[in-house]
């Protein structure tokens, strides 16, 4: 069984597990940085490594049996160059965000993009607003694979959409500005007159938890509104089976920074909780306007509010658009399917099957 040699962000439970411990019929080493990027200490095993102490990448690679060398966002591919100078593998590289639309990134970030492109051997966008972004900056076609991140099924199961009279509204993600909790916030209050029992869950922690509390008692929210910590995923789900819909509010950030397809708008189509998103980066790649769901432009209040208004006062469609939402899922955001999927890839890349 081939070995691959991941390179994190960070070793969390949410930094993309599956896709590196997972992958059907290989093995993995799991490589971030150095230990302070080690978040979550349970998660360390004999597989875990810094990159910052391995002196001899030759060496490292032989005593593991080390046969393709994955960087899981272009910043670590960049990285990885040298590595994979001195060991001559294959190099495959995920994109996740704005390392396609290079927002807000350090001085010669683009560079060392454009020459990653070119010594790279394989670069798997997110989603096909990525891939699109990625050409556009250098990267050939031939060498991008499109690879939707995916959703566990077995842990996200179908439920008919909620026909009772509550109008529980959820959201969760980091609270940064491209998740535009605030532009769904200020979309509650306009519709919150008419639907007088209707309330608003955000679920996350970030930079802007100050400001969203100080618009919440600016708009009046009062009890209908709760922004709550970070979660756990079974926390998380417990919130979805009590939602009547979900909303992601996606905006491009002032500084750029942009979404590629959140988790959370999978996991929710996944649960059969109607969706409201915005027509932003790959989202429309996942929702159809009024098919599995409703799309709106992004940043705008107004329209966000009408959709909302319009989702509430029109139940009868929700079943509709939750069926074709877990079709889609199922076919094309499967967890196991992508796994599988990425699996072929690296068998691409290594010439036959592992």
């Amino acid at each position: 069984m081939d070995t691959v040699m991941h390179l994190n962000l960070r070793v969390d439970p949410t930094q993309y597990i599956p896709q590196i411990r997972e992958v059907p019929g290989y093995d993995y080493i799991h490589l971030v940085r150095q230990p302070k990027y080690m978040v979550d200490l349970s998660l360390l095993n004999d597989k875990v490594y810094y990159l910052s102490e391995i002196f001899s990448p030759r060496k490292f690679v032989k005593k593991n049996n080390i046969s393709l060398l994955h960087a899981h966002h272009g910043q670590l591919g960049v990285m990885l160059l040298p590595f994979k100078e001195k060991t001559k593998l294959p190099l495959a590289t995920s994109i996740r965000g704005r390392d396609a639309t290079m927002a807000n990134q350090p001085v010669g970030f683009l560079e060392g993009m454009k020459l990653l492109f070119q010594q790279g051997d394989v670069f798997f966008p997110v989603c096909q607003y990525l891939a699109d972004r990625i050409n556009i900056w250098g990267c050939p076609n031939d060498k991008i694979r499109v690879l939707y991140g995916g959703v566990d099924l077995n842990q996200y199961h179908y439920r008919a959409p909620n026909q009772t009279d509550t109008q529980n509204i959820l959201s969760v993600g980091r609270l940064i500005e491209k998740k535009g909790h605030h532009v769904l916030m200020k979309a509650f209050h306009k519709i919150k007159g008419k639907f007088p029992k209707a309330t608003l869950t955000i679920i996350g922690r970030g930079e802007l938890e100050g400001y969203m509390n100080s618009l919440a008692a600016q708009l009046q929210l009062g009890d209908s509104f709760r922004l709550l910590p970070h979660l756990t995923k079974e926390k998380v789900r417990e919130h979805m089976a009590n939602a009547d819909l979900f909303c992601a509010a996606s905006i491009v950030a002032s500084n750029g920074d942009v979404e590629g397809i959140p988790n959370t708008v999978k996991e929710a189509m996944a649960t059969g909780i109607p969706v409201i998103t915005t027509n932003h980066a790959g989202i429309p790649e996942i929702v159809t306007h009024e098919q599995e769901g409703i799309l709106v432009q992004e940043n705008d209040v107004d329209e966000l509010a009408e959709a909302l208004e319009f989702m509430l006062s029109n139940r009868k469609k929700w079943e509709d658009y939750t069926v074709a939402a877990r079709q889609k899922v199922e076919q094309f955001f499967d967890l196991e399917k992508q796994l599988k999927m990425q699996a072929a890839y690296y068998d691409e890349l290594l010439g036959g099957s592992a």
